[in-house]
């Protein structure tokens, strides 16, 4: 039986739209736009229902990354998959998910995925340069401000735009 490690919902702290069963809500490729302080580029996105939440956990699951695909796909367009469209799904999703390890919670920022205990986060995103001595979702647990001056700030977006966002 094929198998691969993947993430799923953790739980429904600090923003969980997604009211799915735990073992149903494995998440989704990122959809990503231009506004990402509206949760697109910090929250995952469940293949089941299509709504965001905050942290995710790596779990095996029992099906081959095609299958994955297929049915991700299929949710988000309510269609069969187009020619090649499994494949590039595929391709893109194992460098999404590359290095998570069992056991492990994450979160999304920016088109990349974060382990949850990291000590801090550096990165040049889709939209975005994050420089920050936190994990900002696990900050905001303890601190609900970051959450609206930070992950939901257009502001901070804007100000740390790369500059092919910038404009």
């Amino acid at each position: 039986m094929a198998k691969h490690l993947y993430l799923r919902k953790a739980n429904d702290d600090l923003v969980s739209h997604c009211r799915c069963a735990k073992a149903d809500a494995l998440i989704t490729a990122p959809s990503q736009m231009d506004c990402p302080w509206c949760g697109c580029g910090w929250l995952f996105i469940c293949s089941r229902c299509r709504k965001a939440f905050t942290f995710a956990e790596t779990v095996e699951v029992k099906e081959s990354w095609e299958e994955t695909a297929d049915r991700a796909i299929r949710g988000l367009f309510q269609r069969e998959p187009e020619p090649g469209q499994v494949e590039e799904w595929v391709g893109f999703m194992k460098i999404l998910l590359k290095g998570i390890q069992p056991g492990e919670k994450y979160v999304y920022l920016d088109g990349w995925v974060i382990p949850a205990n990291a000590e801090r986060v550096s990165i040049e995103g889709w939209h975005s340069r994050h420089d920050l001595d936190f994990v900002p979702q696990m900050a905001a647990l303890e601190d609900s401000e970051l959450r609206t001056e930070l992950l939901s700030a257009k502001e901070y977006w804007l100000s740390t735009a790369t500059e092919q966002e910038s404009g």
